[in-house]
């Protein structure tokens, strides 16, 4: 598969995630269990990096909602958005092996609202830019 067809693929696979999430609903688990671990960041840029050479840096709005006409920028890097995503998706699936799949859709749920939901839709537009 080459640099093009792979973000095409990994452009689906954003999508699907980012549907798949409105159905991870549930409770949550009130036990408490240990975080899982993960794979180390650098780890993941050592795998990933090679698998897509052309994710690159770009211009990001930091936050798009509380002054209109005052956009407050930054810089986004794609292959830490992609890690970050992977990171995130590893914990839940760890979660569903060994605590419970009330915690683990939890965390799914959470941790697209709180943080790698903004990375995933920073990706995905940046992946529909650079498709065009």
């Amino acid at each position: 598969m080459g640099d093009a067809e792979r973000e095409a693929a990994l452009r689906l696979a954003l999508d699907r995630l980012a549907l798949a999430q409105h159905f991870a609903h549930g409770p949550g688990d009130e036990r408490r269990f240990p975080e899982p671990a993960l794979t180390p960041h650098d780890a993941l840029r050592a795998r990933l990096g090679p698998l897509f050479p052309g994710l690159g840096l770009y211009d990001a709005v930091l936050e798009s909602t509380e002054h209109l006409g005052e956009p407050e920028l930054g810089i986004g890097d794609a292959l830490d958005d992609l890690i970050d995503i992977a990171r995130e998706l590893e914990g839940v699936l760890l979660r569903w092996e060994s605590t419970s799949e009330a915690d683990a859709l939890w965390h799914l749920r959470f941790g697209f609202d709180s943080h790698w939901g903004k990375h995933l839709r920073s990706l995905q537009l940046y992946l529909h830019r650079r498709a065009r």
